[in-house]
Protein backbone atom coordinates (compact mmCIF):
# COMPACT_ATOMS: atom_id res chain seq x y z
CA UNK A 1 0.00 0.00 0.00
CA UNK A 2 2.74 2.68 0.78
CA UNK A 3 4.91 1.52 -2.43
CA UNK A 4 2.15 2.61 -4.11
CA UNK A 5 1.26 5.36 -2.51
CA UNK A 6 5.19 6.55 -3.34
CA UNK A 7 4.80 5.60 -6.51
CA UNK A 8 1.58 7.52 -7.25
CA UNK A 9 3.20 10.45 -5.25
CA UNK A 10 6.23 10.13 -7.76
CA UNK A 11 4.02 10.03 -10.80
CA UNK A 12 2.02 12.78 -10.58
CA UNK A 13 5.56 15.02 -9.45
CA UNK A 14 8.15 14.48 -12.04
CA UNK A 15 7.11 17.68 -13.99
CA UNK A 16 8.13 19.66 -10.72
CA UNK A 17 10.91 16.81 -10.04
CA UNK A 18 12.52 17.25 -13.26
CA UNK A 19 12.10 20.92 -13.22
CA UNK A 20 14.00 21.18 -10.31
CA UNK A 21 17.01 19.41 -11.60
CA UNK A 22 16.51 21.05 -14.89
CA UNK A 23 17.05 24.80 -13.16
CA UNK A 24 20.04 23.38 -10.62
CA UNK A 25 22.04 22.31 -13.90
CA UNK A 26 20.71 25.83 -15.77
CA UNK A 27 22.25 27.54 -12.68
CA UNK A 28 25.81 26.69 -13.54
CA UNK A 29 25.87 27.91 -17.00
CA UNK A 30 25.75 31.29 -16.69
CA UNK A 31 28.07 32.20 -13.81
CA UNK A 32 30.66 29.51 -16.05
CA UNK A 33 30.62 31.81 -18.83
CA UNK A 34 31.33 34.40 -16.90
CA UNK A 35 34.26 32.60 -15.19
CA UNK A 36 35.18 31.75 -18.81
CA UNK A 37 34.74 35.49 -20.36
CA UNK A 38 37.06 36.67 -17.75
CA UNK A 39 39.61 34.19 -18.48
CA UNK A 40 39.50 35.19 -22.66
CA UNK A 41 36.83 33.26 -23.58
CA UNK A 42 34.15 34.93 -25.39
CA UNK A 43 30.62 34.04 -24.44
CA UNK A 44 29.02 33.65 -27.89
CA UNK A 45 31.95 30.75 -27.93
CA UNK A 46 30.67 29.04 -25.01
CA UNK A 47 27.10 29.06 -26.23
CA UNK A 48 28.24 27.69 -29.30
CA UNK A 49 30.44 24.75 -27.34
CA UNK A 50 27.01 24.13 -25.39
CA UNK A 51 24.74 23.88 -28.11
CA UNK A 52 26.98 21.63 -30.60
CA UNK A 53 27.45 19.38 -26.96
CA UNK A 54 23.62 19.03 -27.20
CA UNK A 55 23.47 17.85 -30.60
CA UNK A 56 26.37 15.20 -30.63
CA UNK A 57 24.83 14.00 -27.31
CA UNK A 58 21.57 13.44 -28.51
CA UNK A 59 22.77 11.87 -32.68
CA UNK A 60 24.87 9.41 -30.53
CA UNK A 61 22.13 8.12 -28.25
CA UNK A 62 19.64 8.49 -30.41
CA UNK A 63 21.03 6.48 -32.89
CA UNK A 64 22.65 4.00 -30.19
CA UNK A 65 18.86 3.76 -28.86
CA UNK A 66 17.62 3.31 -32.25
CA UNK A 67 14.59 6.68 -31.85
CA UNK A 68 12.81 7.35 -35.01
CA UNK A 69 14.40 10.83 -35.95
CA UNK A 70 11.03 11.79 -37.11
CA UNK A 71 8.90 14.06 -35.67
CA UNK A 72 5.36 14.03 -36.39
CA UNK A 73 3.84 17.02 -38.79
CA UNK A 74 1.87 18.28 -36.30
CA UNK A 75 3.90 19.43 -34.16
CA UNK A 76 6.96 20.81 -36.62
CA UNK A 77 5.84 24.37 -36.11
CA UNK A 78 5.98 24.01 -32.18
CA UNK A 79 10.07 22.34 -33.35
CA UNK A 80 11.18 25.34 -34.89
CA UNK A 81 9.84 27.88 -32.72
CA UNK A 82 11.76 25.77 -29.72
CA UNK A 83 14.50 26.19 -32.08
CA UNK A 84 14.47 29.84 -32.58
CA UNK A 85 13.57 30.99 -29.25
CA UNK A 86 16.81 28.71 -28.01
CA UNK A 87 18.75 30.51 -30.05
CA UNK A 88 17.94 33.67 -29.26
CA UNK A 89 18.10 32.57 -25.52
CA UNK A 90 21.75 31.84 -26.10
CA UNK A 91 22.45 34.86 -27.74
CA UNK A 92 20.83 37.13 -25.38
CA UNK A 93 20.56 35.64 -21.99
CA UNK A 94 24.57 34.38 -22.27
CA UNK A 95 24.96 37.51 -24.14
CA UNK A 96 23.49 40.28 -21.40
CA UNK A 97 26.21 38.98 -19.09
CA UNK A 98 28.68 40.76 -20.95
CA UNK A 99 26.89 43.95 -19.74
CA UNK A 100 25.34 43.21 -16.30
CA UNK A 101 25.59 40.90 -13.43
CA UNK A 102 25.06 37.47 -13.62
CA UNK A 103 22.45 37.50 -10.87
CA UNK A 104 20.88 39.73 -11.82
CA UNK A 105 20.42 38.98 -15.48
CA UNK A 106 18.78 35.88 -13.71
CA UNK A 107 16.09 37.49 -11.96
CA UNK A 108 14.88 39.55 -14.91
CA UNK A 109 14.85 36.44 -17.26
CA UNK A 110 12.88 34.55 -14.74
CA UNK A 111 9.94 36.94 -14.68
CA UNK A 112 8.76 34.71 -17.31
CA UNK A 113 6.58 32.08 -15.01
CA UNK A 114 4.32 35.65 -14.67
CA UNK A 115 4.51 35.79 -18.41
CA UNK A 116 3.37 32.28 -18.68
CA UNK A 117 0.53 32.53 -16.16
CA UNK A 118 -1.12 35.72 -17.53
CA UNK A 119 -0.96 34.08 -21.38
CA UNK A 120 -2.31 31.29 -19.91
CA UNK A 121 -5.12 33.05 -18.08
CA UNK A 122 -5.74 35.46 -21.45
CA UNK A 123 -5.80 32.15 -23.82
CA UNK A 124 -8.37 30.29 -21.36
CA UNK A 125 -10.07 33.05 -20.48
CA UNK A 126 -10.30 32.75 -17.18
CA UNK A 127 -10.99 35.40 -14.67
CA UNK A 128 -7.77 37.21 -13.16
CA UNK A 129 -8.01 37.48 -9.09
CA UNK A 130 -7.39 40.30 -6.77
CA UNK A 131 -5.16 38.34 -5.29
CA UNK A 132 -3.37 37.40 -8.85
CA UNK A 133 -3.18 41.17 -9.31
CA UNK A 134 -1.20 41.66 -6.38
CA UNK A 135 1.45 38.98 -7.19
CA UNK A 136 1.61 41.04 -10.45
CA UNK A 137 1.91 44.10 -8.29
CA UNK A 138 4.60 42.97 -6.20
CA UNK A 139 6.75 41.45 -9.06
CA UNK A 140 6.55 44.52 -10.67
CA UNK A 141 7.83 46.03 -7.69
CA UNK A 142 10.57 44.04 -7.00
CA UNK A 143 11.68 44.41 -10.69
CA UNK A 144 11.66 48.17 -9.35
CA UNK A 145 13.90 47.50 -6.62
CA UNK A 146 16.39 44.69 -9.01
CA UNK A 147 16.51 47.97 -11.85
CA UNK A 148 16.44 51.67 -9.87
CA UNK A 149 18.92 51.40 -7.04
CA UNK A 150 21.79 50.48 -9.42
CA UNK A 151 20.41 51.76 -12.60
CA UNK A 152 23.46 54.37 -13.54
CA UNK A 153 25.74 51.73 -13.06
CA UNK A 154 23.34 49.06 -15.15
CA UNK A 155 23.97 48.98 -18.80
CA UNK A 156 20.74 49.19 -20.53
CA UNK A 157 21.72 46.49 -23.40
CA UNK A 158 22.56 44.34 -20.76
CA UNK A 159 18.59 44.91 -19.27
CA UNK A 160 17.08 44.63 -22.76
CA UNK A 161 19.18 41.48 -23.67
CA UNK A 162 17.99 39.97 -20.54
CA UNK A 163 14.79 40.91 -21.24
CA UNK A 164 14.27 39.66 -24.86
CA UNK A 165 15.51 36.18 -23.43
CA UNK A 166 12.55 35.78 -21.01
CA UNK A 167 10.25 36.67 -23.50
CA UNK A 168 11.57 34.06 -25.63
CA UNK A 169 11.42 31.75 -23.09
CA UNK A 170 7.68 32.61 -22.95
CA UNK A 171 7.38 31.50 -26.27
CA UNK A 172 9.46 28.52 -25.97
CA UNK A 173 7.53 26.99 -22.84
CA UNK A 174 4.02 27.02 -25.46
CA UNK A 175 5.67 25.29 -28.17
CA UNK A 176 7.84 23.14 -26.02
CA UNK A 177 5.27 22.01 -24.33
CA UNK A 178 3.26 20.46 -26.81
CA UNK A 179 6.39 19.40 -29.01
CA UNK A 180 7.77 17.26 -25.91
CA UNK A 181 4.75 15.55 -25.47
CA UNK A 182 4.60 14.12 -29.04
CA UNK A 183 8.48 13.82 -29.13
CA UNK A 184 11.18 11.92 -27.47
CA UNK A 185 13.48 14.46 -25.60
CA UNK A 186 17.06 13.37 -27.67
CA UNK A 187 15.14 13.61 -30.70
CA UNK A 188 14.15 17.25 -29.81
CA UNK A 189 17.45 18.01 -29.09
CA UNK A 190 18.76 17.19 -32.12
CA UNK A 191 16.47 19.11 -33.95
CA UNK A 192 16.19 21.66 -32.34
CA UNK A 193 19.69 22.24 -32.18
CA UNK A 194 20.73 21.03 -35.64
CA UNK A 195 18.75 24.55 -36.58
CA UNK A 196 20.59 26.69 -33.52
CA UNK A 197 24.27 25.91 -34.19
CA UNK A 198 24.28 27.66 -38.02
CA UNK A 199 22.86 30.66 -36.40
CA UNK A 200 25.59 30.89 -33.37
CA UNK A 201 27.93 29.66 -35.35
CA UNK A 202 27.30 32.89 -37.87
CA UNK A 203 27.50 35.29 -34.71
CA UNK A 204 30.50 33.50 -33.78
CA UNK A 205 32.27 34.49 -36.83
CA UNK A 206 31.31 38.07 -36.71
CA UNK A 207 31.91 38.88 -33.08
CA UNK A 208 34.99 36.51 -32.61
CA UNK A 209 36.56 36.26 -35.81
CA UNK A 210 40.09 35.76 -34.48
CA UNK A 211 39.70 33.97 -31.03
CA UNK A 212 43.01 31.69 -30.52
CA UNK A 213 43.22 29.54 -27.31
CA UNK A 214 47.09 29.32 -26.24
CA UNK A 215 45.91 27.80 -23.04
CA UNK A 216 43.56 24.62 -22.96
CA UNK A 217 43.08 25.09 -19.19
CA UNK A 218 40.76 27.79 -19.59
CA UNK A 219 38.04 25.90 -21.38
CA UNK A 220 37.63 23.82 -18.79
CA UNK A 221 34.74 26.58 -17.59
CA UNK A 222 33.23 25.76 -20.93
CA UNK A 223 33.19 21.76 -20.44
CA UNK A 224 31.98 22.69 -17.08
CA UNK A 225 28.71 24.73 -18.67
CA UNK A 226 27.93 22.69 -21.76
CA UNK A 227 27.47 19.08 -19.33
CA UNK A 228 25.34 20.97 -17.71
CA UNK A 229 23.28 22.14 -20.28
CA UNK A 230 22.70 18.80 -21.60
CA UNK A 231 21.47 17.91 -18.32
CA UNK A 232 19.50 21.00 -18.53
CA UNK A 233 17.98 20.61 -21.64
CA UNK A 234 16.77 17.39 -21.78
CA UNK A 235 15.51 17.70 -17.67
CA UNK A 236 13.68 20.51 -18.82
CA UNK A 237 11.94 18.82 -21.53
CA UNK A 238 11.14 15.68 -19.79
CA UNK A 239 9.59 18.11 -17.25
CA UNK A 240 7.26 19.85 -20.02
CA UNK A 241 6.62 16.27 -20.82
CA UNK A 242 5.03 15.37 -17.51
CA UNK A 243 3.00 18.55 -16.02
CA UNK A 244 1.56 22.05 -17.41
CA UNK A 245 3.53 24.54 -18.67
CA UNK A 246 2.23 26.89 -15.74
CA UNK A 247 3.83 24.51 -13.37
CA UNK A 248 7.06 23.77 -14.96
CA UNK A 249 7.82 27.09 -15.09
CA UNK A 250 6.70 28.18 -11.89
CA UNK A 251 9.25 25.35 -10.53
CA UNK A 252 12.27 26.88 -12.48
CA UNK A 253 12.05 29.94 -9.68
CA UNK A 254 14.50 27.90 -7.93
CA UNK A 255 17.44 28.60 -10.53
CA UNK A 256 17.73 32.71 -10.10
CA UNK A 257 18.70 31.90 -6.13
CA UNK A 258 21.14 28.97 -7.57
CA UNK A 259 22.53 31.29 -9.95
CA UNK A 260 23.10 33.86 -7.61
CA UNK A 261 24.59 31.33 -5.14
CA UNK A 262 27.06 29.44 -8.13
CA UNK A 263 27.98 34.00 -9.20
CA UNK A 264 29.00 34.40 -5.68
CA UNK A 265 30.93 31.58 -5.14
CA UNK A 266 32.28 31.35 -8.21
CA UNK A 267 32.41 35.04 -9.46
CA UNK A 268 32.63 37.02 -5.70
CA UNK A 269 29.49 38.41 -7.66
CA UNK A 270 27.18 40.70 -4.94
CA UNK A 271 24.40 42.79 -5.69
CA UNK A 272 22.94 45.56 -3.88
CA UNK A 273 20.79 44.36 -0.29
CA UNK A 274 17.53 46.42 -2.23
CA UNK A 275 18.14 44.08 -5.48
CA UNK A 276 18.37 41.14 -3.40
CA UNK A 277 15.01 42.39 -1.64
CA UNK A 278 13.35 42.77 -5.07
CA UNK A 279 14.71 38.83 -6.22
CA UNK A 280 13.34 37.71 -3.23
CA UNK A 281 10.14 39.71 -3.98
CA UNK A 282 9.73 38.18 -7.11
CA UNK A 283 10.65 34.62 -5.80
CA UNK A 284 7.88 34.72 -3.31
CA UNK A 285 5.47 35.86 -5.53
CA UNK A 286 6.04 33.12 -8.10
CA UNK A 287 6.22 30.65 -4.67
CA UNK A 288 2.57 31.66 -3.59
CA UNK A 289 1.13 31.11 -7.49
CA UNK A 290 2.89 28.26 -7.89
CA UNK A 291 1.51 26.61 -4.76
CA UNK A 292 -2.07 27.95 -5.46
CA UNK A 293 -1.71 26.12 -8.75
Amino acid sequence: MDNSSDSSYLQKNKGPFFAVLSSLCYGINNPMAAYGMQNGVPTIFSVVSRAVTVFIISLILAASGKLKFNIPSEVRPHVVVVSITTAIINLCYVGSINFIPVSLAAIIFFTFPIQILITTLIREKGSIKNSDILVFAVVFLGLIFVIVPDFNNINPIGILLAGISSISATFLYFAAGVASKKCHPIILGFWVHLGVIPVLLLFLILLSPAMVFTNVEILLPVLILSICYVGAYYFQMLSLKFTSVVISGLFFNTEPLLTALAAAIILDERLLMSQYLGGLLIFISLVIVSLRK
